[in-house]
């Protein structure tokens, strides 16, 4: 009997030592797989005009002194396009970042402090060391968190911490909170405004009258608003329903099975597997999810499912709101080491692409990506591109998509690909990366070295750079790629 004593009491340090560090090693590990190789790509130029162009001219551009700015990298008005003004609350880091780093500092922030709400619940003895690494690990590193991060930026990813401060509030009955989390969401994207409809009806539900009407009337007025108001005194909006219309000119059959296609359900299999072992043990010890809650689960599948939008920032929300209608399991039982186990097996496993990308963009930086290594000659070819347009900011430039996230400063700029102003305007400027390289979306690489050739021929062209790795002329360059 003596003789195991030190034995237990060695196990018994060890599990607490590993208690301890499972939530800082869960950060750990998303900072180091996640966010860190998204980072380093942003550095190397890696990235489309779609989003993060659009958001960091954005942040370049949003004022009080022009707080509906004109991105000519998506050819509207900024809050014509999606009506996301959560932008406000990260637009005080372009005080002391660039844009691009300004917006990916925020994307990373809103998600990590979705964590705060749990750790709240934790110190206050309401929620388990266990279930609290559980609920962690799902945020941060289930397949549809992991997407979002690695296509930046967009605020449909900021969503998460909005999602589960509602979640909290909501189970909790911090009504007040609610409404403030609810307005947060709406924020971030005009879609999540159905939400609220739903939250509405699960108030009501559950008994919550008053607020329930609260929640209806904020949802409906948000809804009025972006769709009614909106086009009206701010002129032409961008049509976001068109995506949920398409393949319905070929028939409803047809719009059917693009829908069901067993692509389509292995990607909402892949996202939502993390979850079995939770879901299994909730059936197993028969304990009770909100249902109420999960009413809030239908407009989100619903658009999705339409709109065939099973990755990058669209998936982000998913994970964190039906998280959420377990928060009830997980406050009244601390789930067993299995599901735990089976979980963060599940985690690795289903983000094995995934995790393989960001560890080969960290240790062979010469030659992953592909399309963006961080080969020193390539690096120093794009600074002096970027550098000659920061210097001459007059007239219009078109650029790879690549480019524009490093120009958002700059006035006229347009990506190859498009979108194209309609009045049929001259460029003077062009800079692009030579194929294989760069990030030339919608087009292909045989017509970027069709349109070099053409360029570097024309008399009237003066071609300031043409090595092995950009492409930059001066002159007038009509008609779109």
């Amino acid at each position: 009997m003596t003789s195991s004593t030190p034995d237990a009491a060695s196990h018994g340090r060890l599990r607490l030592w590993l208690g301890h560090l499972s939530l800082p090693l869960v950060v750990l590990a998303w900072g180091l797989f996640v966010v860190a190789p998204t980072w380093v790509q942003a550095a190397r130029a890696c990235f489309p005009n779609f989003d993060l162009g659009i958001y960091t001219q954005a942040f370049a551009r949003l004022s009080f002194a022009d707080p509906n700015p004109w991105l000519s990298g998506r050819q509207i008005f900024l809050f014509n396009d999606h009506f996301d003004p959560i932008l406000w609350l990260a637009q005080p880091l372009t005080e002391v970042l660039p844009a691009m780093w300004a917006g990916l500092v925020a994307e990373s922030l809103f998600v990590l402090l979705s964590l705060v709400p749990l750790l709240w619940l934790h110190a206050r003895g309401l929620l388990s060391r266990a279930s609290t690494v559980l609920a962690a690990g799902l945020l941060l590193l289930s397949v549809g968190a992991v997407d979002a991060l690695r296509f930046p930026i967009h605020p449909t990813t900021w969503s998460v911490l909005p999602w589960v401060l509602a979640g909290v509030a909501f189970h909790f009955r911090r009504n007040g909170l609610l409404l403030v989390a609810m307005v947060l969401l709406f924020s971030c994207k005009e879609e999540f405004a159905f939400v609220g409809i739903m939250l509405a009806v699960a108030l009501w539900l559950r008994g919550d009258r008053r607020h329930a009407v609260a929640a209806l009337v904020l949802s409906v007025a948000w809804v009025a608003w972006v769709y009614g108001v909106r086009p009206r005194l701010w002129g032409h909006t961008q049509d976001h329903v068109e995506r949920l219309e398409r393949g319905l000119e070929e028939g409803w059959l047809q719009y059917l099975w693009l829908r069901v296609h067993p692509s389509q359900l292995a990607r909402v299999g892949t996202l939502l597997v993390a979850l079995a072992p939770l879901i299994l043990w909730t059936w197993r010890e028969r304990l009770r999810p909100d249902w109420a809650w999960m009413l809030v689960l239908l407009p989100l599948l619903g658009i999705r499912f339409l709109g065939m939008a099973w990755r990058f920032h669209y998936v982000a929300p998913l994970m964190a709101a039906a998280l959420m209608g377990f928060l009830p399991v997980l406050r009244a039982r601390r789930p067993p080491a299995w599901v735990l186990v089976s979980t963060f097996v599940l985690l690795i496993t289903t983000n094995e692409n995934n995790l393989r990308a960001g560890w080969r963009t960290l240790v062979t930086p010469l030659g992953f990506p592909a399309r963006c290594p961080d080969d020193p000659a390539r690096m120093a070819s794009i600074a002096r591109g970027v550098e000659w347009l920061t210097r001459e900011r007059q007239g219009p430039a078109l650029m790879g998509g690549n480019f524009v996230p490093l120009l958002a400063h700059r006035d006229d700029i347009f990506a190859m690909g498009g979108p194209y102003p309609a009045d049929g305007r001259v460029f003077e400027w062009v800079l692009v990366e030579k194929p294989p390289r760069g990030e030339i979306w919608l087009l292909s690489a045989e017509r970027i070295q069709e349109l070099i050739a053409l360029w570097r021929q024309d008399a009237n062209t003066q071609v300031l750079i043409d090595d092995p790795h950009v492409f930059m002329a001066k002159g007038r360059f009509a008609g779109y790629p």
